[in-house]
C-alpha cells in the first residue's frame, strides 16, 4: 500500500488507521497491512551485519503443530484440508500474532506466500490485472472512492461512493481492503461481479478484469506559471518520470509548483531521495537506524528545481516514503506543507527470500527526518492545516471531469503560491 520487493537484493532502496485507500488493481499485500512502508533495499542491506542479531533459536514444537493438523485432517467435519493452506496459515499467524501484539505492536511485518510475492513483483513492473478502482474500508463497509479513467471499472459503470455489499456472491460486510482485493483480483479476461448499494438501491455490476498500467506521476499546468505534479507512489520508474515532467514544466516557464503527495502510500527510498534532490541542493534526506548503526542518505546536488516556489500537499494517507519527502522538504525549509496530518509510519522493512519461494517482509529499522525527529505513530503536521469537506472533492488530474475549484487543499496551495 503498502510494496514488498522481489526476492533478493534490489538495485534501489526502499500499496489502516483512518480512511484506508487502495487501488484494486494493485496487489493487496502491498497496499494493506504493510501499505505504508519504507522499503529497505540493497543500500540498507549492506548496513546490516549478522553480528547485530542474536542467533536463531530452533525450538518450535513442530511435532505438536503436525499433530494438530493430523487431527484436523482425520476428524474435522469436512475433508480436504490442504497442507499448503495449513502451512501458510501457520506462517502468517506466527508473524502477525507474535509481532502484532505487545510489546512489539508491528502491523507491517508479514509473510507472503509465493503467489502473493509474484503479485507484488508484478506491481513493481508497473502493470497489473484488475478493475481500476480505489476503495476504502470504514465502519465495516467497503466504499469506492475513485475510478481510474479508461478502466474496466469505469466501462462497467462502477461509481464513486458505491458501497460494495458482495463480491462474486460473498458477503463483503466487515471485509478488510486486503481481503476484498484478494477476491476482486484475478486472471485477465475473467469476470468479477460486485454487488453494490447506490443511493440505497442494490445493483450487480459485472466487470471483466484487464491488464492495467498505472503511471506513478501525472502533471498539468493548473494555472499560469504553476505546475501541478502528483506522485501516486514511489515505484521503480517514479524518479525518472518525476524528473522528466518537472523539467518539462520548468522549460515551459513554470516557476511555482504544487507537489501533491496525498494518498501516496510510499515505496522505494531511492525514488524518495531523488524527489527531494530535485528541490534541495545539499543535506540529508533521511537517516536509517537499525539495531546498532545509523546511515544518512544525502541529496545528489543535481536537482533541477532549487529556486521555484513550492507547496506540498499531504493527507492522512501520505505515508512512509512520501513522509520522507514531505518531512525533508519541511525540515530544509524548501516548501510549505498544506493539508492534514500524515499517517505516521517511520519503520523500515527488509525482504527475506524463503526457501519455499515466499518472502518474509520484516521490520528491521526505524527512519528519522533530517531534523532527527521520528514520525512513527505521530505523522507530520502540515504548516497549514486544511481539511476536505468530502474525499471526492480531491482533484484528480487524470480525470477530465474533476474540478480543482472543489479541492480546498489545492486551492489553499494556489493561494499560498500567489
Amino acid at each position: 500500500m503498502g510494496l514488498p520487493a522481489p526476492a533478493g537484493p534490489r538495485p534501489h532502496g526502499g500499496r489502516w488507521l483512518k480512511r484506508i485507500a487502495v487501488l484494486l488493481l494493485l496487489p493487496a499485500s502491498f497496499y494493506l497491512g504493510i501499505l505504508f512502508e519504507f522499503h529497505a533495499g540493497a543500500d540498507v542491506n549492506q548496513l546490516i551485519s549478522p553480528a547485530l542479531f542474536s542467533g536463531p533459536v530452533q525450538g518450535l514444537d513442530t511435532g505438536t503443530l503436525n499433530q494438530i493438523f493430523e487431527i484436523m485432517q482425520s476428524d474435522y467435519a469436512r475433508s480436504g484440508l490442504s497442507p499448503g493452506d495449513a502451512f501458510n496459515a501457520a506462517a502468517k499467524g506466527m508473524v502477525h500474532t507474535l509481532l502484532g501484539n505487545p510489546p512489539y505492536r508491528d502491523n507491517f511485518s508479514v509473510y507472503f506466500t509465493p503467489d502473493e510475492l509474484r503479485q507484488n513483483q508484478q506491481f513493481l513492473a508497473g502493470a497489473f490485472g484488475g478493475i481500476g478502482a480505489t476503495m476504502s474500508s470504514k465502519s465495516n463497509q467497503l466504499t469506492v472512492t475513485a475510478i481510474l479513467p479508461g478502466t474496466p471499472a469505469q466501462s462497467a459503470g462502477l461509481q464513486v461512493n458505491d458501497i460494495v455489499t458482495r463480491i462474486d456472491g460473498k458477503d463483503a460486510t466487515g471485509l478488510t481492503v486486503d481481503e476484498a482485493v484478494q477476491l476482486i483480483r484475478g486472471k485477465v479476461g475473467t469476470h468479477v461481479v460486485l454487488s453494490v448499494s447506490r443511493d440505497g438501491k442494490p445493483r450487480d455490476i459485472d466487470i471483466v478484469r484487464a491488464l492495467i498500467s498505472v503511471p506513478s506521476v501525472r502533471s498539468k499546468d493548473i494555472a499560469p506559471g504553476v505546475l501541478y505534479i502528483r506522485v501516486y507512489e514511489f515505484g521503480e520508474h517514479t524518479a525518472d518520470d518525476f524528473e522528466k515532467q518537472l523539467s518539462e514544466g520548468l522549460k515551459r516557464g513554470d516557476q511555482k509548483i504544487v507537489f501533491d503527495l496525498r494518498e501516496n502510500p510510499g515505496g522505494f527510498v531511492s525514488a524518495a531521495d531523488r524527489a527531494i534532490s530535485e528541490f534541495v541542493s545539499s543535506g540529508v534526506t533521511v537517516t536509517v537506524a537499525e539495531r546498532a548503526t545509523k546511515a544518512e542518505h544525502k541529496v545528489s546536488g543535481q536537482g533541477v528545481a532549487f529556486t521555484p516556489r513550492l507547496v506540498v500537499l499531504v493527507d492522512e494517507n501520505s505515508a512512509s516514503a512520501s513522509e520522507i519527502v514531505a518531512g525533508a522538504l519541511q525540515d530544509h525549509h524548501r516548501g510549505l506543507l498544506v493539508g492534514n496530518k500524515t499517517f505516521g509510519k517511520g519503520l523500515v522493512e527488509q525482504d527475506f527470500p524463503l526457501r519455499n519461494g515466499g518472502d518474509l517482509h520484516l521490520t528491521i529499522a526505524y527512519w528519522y527526518r533530517p531534523s532527527g525527529k521520528s514520525i512513527n505513530l505521530v505523522g507530520i503536521t502540515p504548516d497549514r492545516t486544511v481539511l476536505l469537506a468530502h474525499p471526492t472533492d480531491m482533484y484528480e488530474v487524470d480525470q477530465p471531469a474533476s474540478e480543482p475549484a472543489r479541492d480546498a487543499q489545492l486551492q489553499s496551495a494556489l493561494t499560498t503560491l500567489q
